[in-house]
């Protein structure tokens, strides 16, 4: 009996959400004046995707996003069912598996379920095209087993998911695995983050100009900085792109740095005026992430999981991480049950682990440091225990972050952690190995001069060349490091 109530209610729930969606989702792709909001970079690749699947060119009709809280997950899944909806209308569904469970208390298995009736046909048998919109799908842990029935039973359903960044913890099941595409959604870089800003300038006040990213400078920037044999090729490859990077940022105001520094990274921020506003929220999404996607994954209890939030805490003031060291500080937590706690913020994607350089003991013995997948993270952080004059305490820090989430975008996919940092004292901020051989140094600083870092490193490490990222000017120094500036980088 309780079960036939169950199935009712979300049998109305599924009616609900098809007849209600295209108003509940409108808030997400529009602001209160009808504005649409710009799309980012993902939103082309999966639109690519539902292209090739409408004209029948390839087998790809599984995707899943997994990502941080906050970097837009459910905008994107609003903007792509208002990209199909005009043209499906009766054959797309939008869900959220956060409701179906915890409100409903049923699972995403019988809520697609009661979509079948609806529609009137099994999946099996449908003759026109479905997309099934799926949000927080790793609040039901057996999606994977769903999702894999669904793919196998008909050509003609097209489904994309959001859910953590842990997502991909949760595809054990490897004939799941080679079904679905996994696009990560990443933090917004400063290209992103100014062209939404001035979008939602320009669609309040129409005299303000929208700052498009000058086409194909991204990749010639990244290109010109690593991929070159020595420092001479870098400097000169990176004076070549110079009149196009100082066009750039012409009219660019220089603060806009630290804004983006400050909560840039999250594209909700754009939109709320108050800075306490945007670090109250931050707070609670980390909360958020904490309480409902970490205990999701069932590996700590309940009082573990109430120190996750004290450990973020001493990980946004620290440099270098001592385990052994942060377990007696915390109290009444062992060093393994500390190690897991970090390993799953890792795979969460809160923090990006930068081991030491080194052999395998080096990397057991010595402390690993521990970064923001988000700077508006460390930021919101320290915020509510220092107060907004933390900023510049840890300016430094949070520029470390932000070069930390660039190279994990950039160089994300690869077998092999590629960055790592020298952990010897005065030793630089990074090291980023690329191949077998390939390394190239980098220290970190907002008005740093002195290369003697770079230096240090590279007594100890062949590097094919060093990087001082600043806000210095363009420099060759030595023959053998590059002095680049912040704005420069910022734009790959």
């Amino acid at each position: 009996m309780k079960n036939k109530q169950i199935n009712q209610r979300l049998n109305k729930y599924i009616q609900s959400q098809l007849s209600q969606s295209p108003f509940r989702l409108r808030t997400y792709v529009q602001d209160e004046r009808g504005e649409r909001y710009l799309t980012r970079n993902i939103y082309i690749k999966i639109k690519k995707y539902i292209d090739n699947f409408l004209a029948g060119k390839q087998e790809i009709r599984m995707v899943a996003v997994p990502g941080l809280r906050g970097v837009g997950k459910t905008t994107l899944l609003a903007q792509i069912f208002f990209y199909v909806y005009p043209r499906f209308s009766e054959n797309v569904l939008y869900l959220s598996v956060d409701e179906a469970v915890n409100i409903l208390e049923s699972d995403l298995y019988s809520a697609l379920q009661e979509y079948e009736k609806i529609l009137g046909n099994v999946f099996e048998r449908a003759n026109k095209k479905i997309f099934i919109l799926i949000d927080e799908i790793h609040y039901d842990k057996k999606w994977p087993i769903v999702l894999k029935s669904i793919f196998d039973r008909s050509k003609n359903v097209f489904i994309l998911c959001t859910g953590s960044s842990a997502l991909s913890l949760q595809t054990k099941n490897a004939d799941i695995a080679r079904r679905v595409i996994f696009e990560k959604m990443y933090p917004m870089d400063f290209t992103e983050y100014l062209l939404l800003k001035s979008w939602s300038l320009h669609s309040r006040y129409k005299e303000a100009k929208v700052k498009f990213p000058t086409p194909d400078l991204k990749r010639k920037v990244k290109q010109a900085i690593f991929d070159n044999l020595d420092a001479k090729s870098c400097y000169s490859n990176l004076k070549k792109l110079e009149k196009d990077i100082n066009r750039y940022w012409m009219d660019i105001n220089r603060l806009e740095i630290d804004r983006y520094l400050k909560f840039g990274t999250m594209p909700f921020a754009i939109k709320i005026e108050d800075e306490e506003n945007i670090y109250n929220f931050i707070n609670e999404l980390i909360d958020r992430v904490v309480e409902k996607d970490i205990i999701e994954l069932g590996r700590f209890n309940i009082d573990t999981i109430k120190k996750i939030k004290s450990i973020l805490l001493m990980v946004a003031s620290s440099d270098e991480i001592s385990v052994t060291s942060l377990a007696k500080n915390i109290g009444n937590i062992s060093v393994n049950t500390l190690i897991d706690i970090f390993d799953i913020l890792e795979k969460a994607e809160v923090l990006i682990r930068v081991y030491p350089y080194g052999s395998i003991y080096k990397k057991v013995r010595k402390p690993s440091k521990y970064l923001f997948m988000s700077s508006a993270l460390r930021v919101a952080l320290l915020t509510v225990v220092e107060g907004r004059q933390s900023y510049e305490k840890y300016k430094g820090k949070f520029l470390e972050d932000i070069v930390a989430m660039y190279f994990y975008r950039g160089f994300d996919g690869k077998l092999v952690n590629p960055i790592y940092y020298d952990s010897s004292k005065n030793g630089a901020d990074f090291i980023l190995k690329q191949g077998l051989n390939k390394k190239i140094i980098i220290e970190i600083g907002f008005k740093k001069e002195s290369v003697q870092q770079v230096l240090n490193t590279k007594k100890k490490i062949s590097a094919c060349y060093g990087l001082v990222i600043s806000s210095g000017a363009l420099e060759l120094t030595n023959n053998e490091i590059v002095k680049i500036p912040l704005s420069y980088f910022l734009l790959m």
